[in-house]
């Protein structure tokens, strides 16, 4: 498959996305979307740009990767500012082409909107195709007994050796 061709109209660009998705995984090396240009010169000059970007060039990303996996605990880490975040300690897997076995929770109200407990089955995916976030978890397979996480009452401290 050429890496660029030309293409007529929205739709011609999107059959061409959604080809190139279903070849993703064949590929030799890694892409996150593609990128649509205006080739006309006058064109471009018309369109013009903003800042750095030019509104005659537009990136259409793949859906992230996801993956179903297992929540094994849920930490605390003490930023430099002494921020408290939560953090999912996960069961390894896959996501994207590398191994996740962490996950930020960012704050307390995102794990009560996401309500997120130890032993819960989630849907994790490589935000941006970088970084580990938690979807969602699956109620339906929930264990019994699971509890709410909790801000701890003591500041969690880095063992220093």
């Amino acid at each position: 498959m050429p890496r660029c061709t030309r293409l007529r109209g929205a739709a011609g660009c999107l059959a061409y996305y959604r080809d190139l998705a279903a070849r993703r995984l064949q590929l030799p090396y890694q892409i996150d979307g593609v990128v649509y240009k205006v080739d006309r010169r006058a064109d471009q000059e018309r369109l013009g740009q903003v800042a750095r970007a030019p509104r005659w060039a537009i990136a259409h990303k793949f859906p992230a990767d996801e993956a179903l996996t297992q929540v094994r605990a849920i930490e605390f880490q003490v930023g430099r500012t002494g921020a408290l975040t939560p953090v999912a300690r996960l069961e390894p897997v896959s996501v994207g082409g590398a191994t996740v076995s962490n996950a930020t929770l960012h704050n307390m109200d995102e794990i009560e909107r996401k309500d997120v407990r130890s032993g819960d089955t989630v849907i994790v995916r490589r935000a941006g195709d970088v970084i580990p976030e938690i979807v969602r978890m699956l109620p339906e397979r929930r264990p019994s007994g699971t509890v709410p996480v909790k801000l701890p009452k003591k500041c969690p401290r880095a063992v220093i050796r």
